[in-house]
Formats: structure tokens, C-alpha cells, sequence
């Protein structure tokens, strides 16, 4: 008799990280995703069969492999995400496959269409590209309103946190812990820019990034939800409580949105955001 399988138990903290990745389980994924997820299947079947009217043996080699490809890791994501008890193992990502899958795919599809139907002919080229330009700038510009286009060696940054992130970095010493608030990347305006790389200094944990870090090392998840516990609800900490964040975390500069907590020293602002000193009990 082959031995029982011991069930793979997450802790509660690694759980509260693992529902904030709805996207590693495929169980949650939406309709439109799962769309994405076979329809490559029936693309490449029909790559495929054109390359074989054409007698391009090796795209036809390149079609078929990529549809076992794509097979093999869709039941090795049933695998490790349908059972609750291998919730851990989906950190394993197996549909992050799909990455590589779609590059070739692409690739594919420009090829075909470049050799079938663009030709030589450079307004076809224009009818393509100019219009997919557009769009890609107009929905580059509508998830990042705050941020420059393009961001020239040299030139300051027209973004207020990345200013204030900036100014931590040439103004602050190399040890300070910063807290924020836990979903400051989703704050609008801010742009999804990162503290930690910008500024060059520590903080507490967040609610948005961090956790992917916990969902790829499970012993961190303790510590991340304490801190994140530690900072929520943020909108409503007062002195007392920043107080007891330096106290049991060391924190010593805080960033918050304008207008911030009354009655703290605060070195640094713009119009969206203040720097401040965490004040000791």
C-alpha cells in the first residue's frame, strides 16, 4: 500500500497572502482568463495548419510543441491549485508559463501577418502600428497620470511620491524605517512607484507587493501580517499609536498623504505628500 500523502497545512498569515494572489489559482480566475488560457490552443492549431500549406516545417514543430506545452501546464496547475490542502504549492506558479507561450505566439502572429498580409506595403504597416501606438500611450497615460511619459537620465520626476521618496533618500539617515500606508501603490496618483527601490531606505511591510514575497516564502507570512495589522487601519492612527510603531518596530520617518497627522515635525511636503519624524512615547 502506498503511503498517505501528509496534507501541505498553510498558516492563517500565509492564507490572508495567498487570497490577496486570486491569480495563482485558477479556480479564480474569470471567465476572460480562462478564455486566455485555451484559446492559444486553437491559435496555434490554425498557425499551424497554415504553416503546413506553406511547408514551414519548423514553425510547424514550434505550433505543435506549444500546444502539448500549454496541456502539460494547465493540468499541472489543476494539480497544485484545485486541492486546498497543496494551497502552498501554488507558489510554484505553473501558469506563469503562459508568459513564454504568448511571446512565441506573438511572434508567430507577426510573422504571419507581416509575410500574408503586410507585405511591402507601408501604409498597411502604418494602418497597424500607428493606431496600436495610440493606444498603447492612451492606456499607459490612464494608468499613470501623475508620472512622465518617458523619464530622461537627469531630469527630476514630475511625480509628488516620487519626489518624496527622493528627498528620504538624499535626506535621511541610511538606517532610518519608514512606515506607509499598507496599500499606498494603489493610492491614485501614485503610480505603483516602489518606495523601497526609489528611496533606498526600509520600511514596514505593505498590503500590495510584499505579500507576493510571502506567497513565495511561507515563513515570512508571521511577520507580514503583523505589520501590516500594525499599520491598519492607517487612515486612522494617531500619535500614540506611530508612537508605538517606533517603540516595537523602530519606525522612525513616516510618509502619509496631505494633510497628514496634526501636530508632527514634518521636514518634507508637496502638494500630495508629507515626510515626517515618528515622535517617541
Amino acid at each position: 500500500m502506498l503511503p498517505a500523502i501528509p496534507l501541505m497545512q498553510s498558516s492563517p498569515a500565509y492564507h490572508e497572502a495567498a487570497k490577496l494572489h486570486a491569480n495563482h489559482y485558477i479556480q479564480h480566475w474569470a471567465w476572460y482568463e480562462l478564455v486566455g488560457l485555451f484559446a492559444p490552443i486553437a491559435l496555434l492549431y490554425w498557425f499551424g495548419r497554415i504553416a503546413r500549406d506553406k511547408g514551414w516545417t519548423n514553425a510547424i514543430r514550434l505550433c505543435r510543441g506549444f500546444i502539448v506545452y500549454d496541456l502539460i501546464f494547465i493540468v499541472a496547475a489543476l494539480v497544485v491549485d484545485l486541492p486546498e490542502r497543496f494551497e502552498s504549492l501554488a507558489r510554484l506558479q505553473p501558469l506563469r508559463s503562459l508568459h513564454l507561450l504568448y511571446i512565441v505566439m506573438f511572434v508567430l502572429m507577426g510573422g504571419l501577418l507581416g509575410e500574408l498580409l503586410l507585405k511591402n506595403r507601408l501604409w498597411r504597416w502604418l494602418l497597424l502600428f500607428v493606431p496600436l501606438s495610440l493606444g498603447m500611450y492612451m492606456a499607459q497615460r490612464a494608468l499613470f497620470p501623475r508620472s512622465a511619459t518617458v523619464e530622461w537620465p537627469g531630469r527630476p520626476s514630475k511625480n509628488p511620491w516620487a519626489q518624496a521618496f527622493v528627498w528620504a533618500r538624499q535626506n535621511t539617515p541610511i538606517d532610518a524605517v519608514f512606515a506607509m500606508d499598507p496599500n499606498y501603490l494603489h493610492i491614485d496618483g501614485e503610480d505603483e512607484i516602489g518606495f523601497r527601490c526609489l528611496a533606498q531606505r526600509s520600511r514596514l511591510a505593505d498590503a500590495v507587493k510584499d505579500n507576493g514575497v510571502v506567497s513565495m516564502f511561507p515563513p515570512l507570512a508571521d511577520r507580514w501580517l503583523e505589520e501590516v495589522k500594525a499599520q491598519s487601519p492607517w487612515s486612522h492612527l494617531g500619535i500614540a499609536d506611530l508612537a508605538l510603531l517606533k517603540r516595537d518596530y523602530g519606525v522612525s520617518w513616516m510618509i502619509v498623504e496631505q494633510p497628514g497627522v496634526i501636530g508632527l515635525d514634518c521636514p518634507y511636503q508637496n502638494a500630495a505628500v508629507r515626510v515626517c519624524r515618528v515622535p517617541s512615547l
